[in-house]
């Protein structure tokens, strides 16, 4: 297979790759296996830049032969600005999703009687809540959220992160 880009579409390309990278590998703190053929395929396409005059977006460490966008790339790149957009938009909607059913899951005695609810209950008692998340939200952010001691709260346990 061979594929033809201008510079332009190989610049956009690398904003692409650039995202797709932080969203496989960004939040880690160790390597994930399961995005070694991705990582390997960015690597590939990152080492382009240099046969296409463009290695001032794509530097390469010379003793580990990893490629990785430069810090012009980095400032200049409509990558961030997407994925702080996305980084934003899935704290508030995973914030307020997470709230609604623990505190339907509260007034419907425990997560049992939350999926206990035909669907239309339980998207009812959801919706009121989530209503009133995002009302809260959009008007005051984080400042009026606290954090109270619950116990016995989590049946399961606490949530775990990725790491």
């Amino acid at each position: 297979m061979k594929i033809e880009l201008t510079e332009k579409e190989y610049r956009d390309l690398l904003d692409i790759l650039h995202v797709a990278d932080a969203v496989m590998s960004g939040h880690r703190r160790t390597e994930d296996i399961r995005s070694t053929q991705h990582r390997a395929l960015i690597q590939k396409l990152y080492a382009l830049a240099r046969e296409e005059g463009l290695e001032r977006l794509i530097g390469v460490n010379e003793t580990s032969h990893i490629y990785s966008p430069s810090s012009e790339f980095e400032e200049n790149s409509m990558a961030h600005v997407l994925i702080n957009e996305f980084a934003d938009h899935l704290f508030w909607d995973e914030l307020i999703n997470r709230l609604s059913i623990r505190d339907a899951a509260l007034m419907a005695g425990g997560i049992n009687g939350l999926n206990a609810l035909s669907d239309n209950d339980r998207q009812m008692t959801e919706g009121t809540i989530r209503h009133r998340y995002v009302e809260e939200f959009s008007r005051h952010g984080i400042t009026n959220l606290e954090v109270v001691e619950r116990p016995d709260m989590y049946e399961e346990g606490p949530v775990k992160t990725s790491d």
